[in-house]
């Protein structure tokens, strides 16, 4: 089921199935007409990968080999990519609750204790609240522990913007704050996070790569800037202070200019890219079984819940 909401400066789509995600964010621009601010997912799409945004949770981004340490013992998960990795969580795919609505505003929910393939094995459910106040989106996002044993936790979104909105000079910059990048491997991090050359640039602020990056990043200020001098916009994205985890993923498409979404094609960027607010670096969990500090892992008690937010303002440049 398909929930719009709407203002004069901003529509959104969402869809209670799959994963109580964004299929459309749109600004109005030239001509009165809407334009996508999120990359637009088809009518009736079915693919949480192919949504404009979509919710992370119980956990964020990747788990190395589907299994972590947890209260002594050995939690394995199913493994959901080609590498043997859990990834992005266990509710985009899955089947929301509308709990309540407006014209302006939704809340919904995902109960993992009453699914019955569920790949996490506490009981937990995870909300989101979606509410349109004037130019600006406003998302909240909460997962509950409804066990009777502690669990581990991670939260976030998953965005994908637009290269371009209405102008075709649109080649959008990116400013925001973050401390240290994570050496990678299949997405996976190898080691503790530095500060390096993409730290300082993005610190700075320029344009978003054209060429594929998937950074992981810890330290994150909570504020990213997203601008497109030539439709005149500026984002500005703000999210709670425990979102302290951000990355950024700027696909390419295959050499040759085949389709795909992956990150390490030759083809040109993709028409989108993605900057991800989120509560726990990847592999968290795992890292801080190792003893590492700052991952971001949260143990939460029955009754518990990790509550987060993200506020997306959407700025006309000169006025």
């Amino acid at each position: 089921m398909a929930i719009t909401l709407s203002n004069q400066d901003l529509r959104l789509t969402v869809l209670a199935e799959p994963g109580g995600g964004i299929a459309d964010f749109s600004m109005l621009g030239p001509n009165k007409f809407f334009y996508p601010v999120m990359r637009r997912a088809a009518h009736g799409e079915s693919s949480a990968s192919l949504l404009g945004c979509f919710f992370m949770a119980p956990w964020v981004n990747r788990i190395a080999g589907a299994a972590f340490p947890f209260a002594g013992q050995t939690v394995k998960l199913r493994a959901t990519t080609a590498e043997g990795t859990a990834m992005h969580g266990d509710v985009r795919a899955r089947a929301w609750e509308i709990l309540d609505r407006t014209p302006v505003s939704a809340r919904l929910a995902c109960d993992l204790g009453g699914v019955a393939d569920a790949n996490w094995p506490w009981r937990c459910v995870v909300e989101g609240r979606y509410e349109l106040q004037g130019r600006t989106l406003r998302i909240d996002m909460a997962v509950r522990n409804t066990d009777t044993r502690a669990m581990p936790a991670g939260i976030g979104i998953h965005p994908y913007f637009c290269r371009r909105l209405w102008s075709d000079r649109d080649e959008p910059t990116l400013a925001t704050r973050v401390g240290v990048r994570y050496p990678l491997a299949g997405g996976v991090p190898t080691g503790p996070g530095v500060a390096d050359e993409l730290c300082a640039k993005l610190n700075a602020g320029g344009p978003v790569p054209t060429e594929p990056v998937d950074g992981v990043f810890g330290g994150y200020g909570g504020r990213s800037e997203i601008t497109w001098a030539g439709s005149g916009v500026r984002l500005v994205m703000t999210s709670s202070a425990n979102l302290g985890h951000m990355v950024l993923f700027t696909p390419s498409a295959p050499a040759g200019g085949g389709g795909g979404g992956g990150g390490g094609g030759q083809g040109g960027p993709l028409a989108h890219f993605c900057v991800e607010p989120q509560s726990a670096v990847n592999d968290a969990f795992n890292r801080a079984g190792m003893g590492e500090e700052g991952t971001g892992t949260v143990s939460l008690g029955p009754g518990e819940s990790l509550e987060a937010w993200c506020e997306l303002r959407m700025e006309r440049l000169g006025g």
